[in-house]
């Protein structure tokens, strides 16, 4: 009687069981890659400052609190601010379009936007900002919302760009 061919078969067994493992392994590690997505709404803070939310399963997540007065003597107060944004950041997630946060100008005046990529100049504008507002002050609050932190009565502008991944905002904001 020979081991030979009852080697052969358990040596081939062990195999197919370590890979069907690995594969199983492999998968179960796919699915724990988390998808964050986002329902974007305006509200209203604890202070009462109208404010634009991500509801991520973290939970509620500011994303711009609505302080300036700046445009309401043009009707645009902040609650009519945050009414009008939170809907496009809703809109630019819908379409794929709010991988990032930027900064750009139109019609000479600055505007944070939405964009696929940081090859994009400007996806999908998302609010406008003041004209005398500093380029830097804007790319460091940018870079402050990718940080975690709400965007607070914005200095509001656009010169240089800066790119901020959202996944980086929704991963690093606190929920409220």
């Amino acid at each position: 009687m020979s081991t030979q061919p009852f080697t052969s078969k358990l040596f081939r067994l062990s195999g197919l069981a370590l890979l069907t493992l690995g594969l199983v392994s492999c998968q179960e590690k796919k699915s724990e890659i988390p998808i964050v997505t986002a329902r974007y709404f305006c509200g209203q803070d604890a202070q009462g400052t109208y404010t634009t939310y991500a509801e991520t399963p973290k939970g509620k997540q500011a994303i711009i609190r609505w302080k300036s007065e700046y445009f309401s003597k043009s009707g645009w107060t902040p609650k009519a601010r945050c009414e009008e944004v939170s809907p496009q950041f809703q809109q630019a997630a819908d379409n794929n379009q709010l991988n990032y946060i930027t900064n750009d100008t139109r019609n000479n005046l600055p505007i944070v936007c939405a964009a696929i990529d940081e090859t994009e100049r400007c996806g999908m504008m998302l609010f406008t900002l003041r004209p005398e507002d500093d380029p830097e002050t804007v790319r460091e609050m940018l870079t402050n919302l990718g940080k975690g932190g709400a965007m607070d009565p914005i200095p509001q502008s656009g010169g240089d760009k800066v790119y901020i991944p959202m996944s980086e905002v929704l991963k690093n904001t606190p929920a409220e």
